[in-house]
């Protein structure tokens, strides 16, 4: 009280006001945070606060396929793939009642039931006889073939191996999913089928990172992973025909060099830090600016309006883009009608990042996105690079979503059966292959002494 006493109420009245100011910023801040979500953030939808419902307007059509959508018929299958044939034919006439009908008939229309059979599974059991030399007495035990040593067949192996690929189906399920078809399984002889399939795919998961590796785009993102509880990282390098997944403990620079080592071309990710090491063509993923600039729009005052002039600029190239790949227009009219506001974002952002009366969260990200300016517009230019990383993210979706179901890997080997079985899935849908189809035929390859099928030449 003394202290306070001695100051004039000037000085108290300075204190009060700086006060004010901090307490004033601070509601700004936490008004920020509350009013985050996915559409101005990196943020799933799924954790948006008090989520709802987008409002639709009533179109007055009935539910169901609208007239003139393409249909969906189901196929029917081929004579030579049909088990048995029944022919009915009319006994009884509703004019005249039973009588004898003309051999040659009008039409005939064709019907098929599809219907699962009993499964059965086919045991083969091997008797392994142990007997004496008859000339020196010894015990002698027959050879067990390769095909008897891990007790389950490849297409069994094959199938199992699909469904966590594939599926996501956790261990547990698949041991219920096996009881259905009257094959009992335990959990340790499933992890050992799993053991065996990393051990096979390492091959081909060698041979895709290879590939993606060499190719001229490469998107690349990463996502949060569990080994043991403990906080890992699973990384994605993404191209339209091949994908890989890789493990790791860390999310640093040092990471990125170990997992993209001797990749050289086209980069395209978000803006963060663990990339900015790379040195060489980068496109960052505007989809993330965009997103951003919508946040800084929700501000008050002179940021609100920067965010809002940068959200609408963007907004435009991206019109021009969707244009570009309709073909109305040519790369050379999108890339003469993009400057313009290209200029404008350019100028918005330098005065941004200088101006008075701009917060300094506004301020920083412009000066971000100013030094890596170049990088924004890679995609006007260069054959092949998209404007955002969508291809990287939609590849993690189904990692993310084991992740959430199984908890994440209990063992090293199980991290790299997941990333190698992962990147194998991955290619193979993307290249339209079977993937239970291919784990089979690896299965079979690795009991006759062989390598995996490889992916490319399918």
């Amino acid at each position: 009280m003394e202290e306070i006493s001695e100051l004039t109420w000037k000085e108290r009245y300075l204190q009060l006001e700086a006060k004010f100011a901090q307490l004033e910023a601070k509601i700004v801040e936490l008004e920020e945070k509350l009013k985050t979500n996915s559409n101005n953030s990196s943020k799933p939808p799924s954790q948006d606060p008090f989520r709802s419902k987008r409002p639709s307007t009533p179109t007055g059509k009935k539910p169901g396929g609208q007239p003139g959508h393409p249909g969906h018929a189901r196929q029917m299958y081929p004579l030579e793939k049909v088990v048995n044939v029944i022919d009915l034919k009319p006994q009884d006439c509703p004019n005249c009642g039973p009588c004898i009908f003309e051999t040659n008939p009008i039409s005939i229309e064709c019907r098929q039931t599809v219907e699962l059979p009993v499964i059965q599974p086919e045991v083969i059991q091997y008797n392994i006889y142990t007997c004496r030399c008859g000339k020196c007495g010894k015990h002698v035990r027959a050879g067990v073939p390769p095909e008897a040593e891990l007790g389950f067949g490849p297409r069994l192996m094959g199938f199992l191996t699909m469904l966590t690929g594939e599926a996501g189906v956790t261990k547990r399920k698949i041991c219920a999913i096996t009881g259905h078809l009257g094959i009992k399984i335990s959990l340790g002889g499933l992890c050992n089928i799993h053991k065996l399939a990393g051990r096979i795919l390492h091959e081909p998961y060698e041979e895709i990172r290879s590939e993606v590796l060499q190719s001229p785009n490469v998107n690349g993102d990463e996502s949060g992973w569990y080994l043991k509880h403990k906080r890992c990282w699973i990384w994605i390098g993404a191209t339209p025909k091949a994908t890989f997944f890789k493990i790791d403990p860390s999310r640093s620079q040092e990471a990125f060099k170990r997992i993209f080592s001797g990749f050289k071309n086209t980069l395209t990710t978000d803006r963060y830090g663990g990339y900015n090491c790379y040195d060489g063509n980068k496109q960052a993923c505007l989809a993330h600016i965009d997103r951003d600039f919508d946040k800084v729009a929700e501000r008050h005052g002179v940021d609100g309006a920067i965010g809002r002039i940068l959200s609408g600029e963007l907004k435009l190239i991206f019109a021009l883009w969707f244009e570009f790949k309709n073909t109305v227009l040519t790369r050379e009219e999108m890339q003469l009608k993009a400057q313009v506001h290209i200029e404008n974002i350019k100028t918005t952002l330098t005065v941004s990042a200088s101006a008075e009366g701009v917060g300094n969260k506004t301020a920083a990200f412009s000066l971000d996105l100013l030094d890596r300016f170049p990088t924004l517009w890679l995609f006007l230019y260069e054959e092949g690079v998209e404007p955002t990383n969508n291809l990287a993210e939609r590849g993690l979706r189904p990692a993310v979503i084991f992740r959430k179901l199984s908890g994440g890997s209990q063992s090293e080997w199980g991290t790299c059966f997941i990333e190698r079985l992962l990147t194998i899935t991955c290619t193979l849908r993307q290249r339209a292959g079977n993937v239970f189809e291919y784990l089979s035929e690896s299965f079979e390859a690795h009991i006759r002494g062989s390598r995996a099928p490889p992916i490319f030449s399918r």
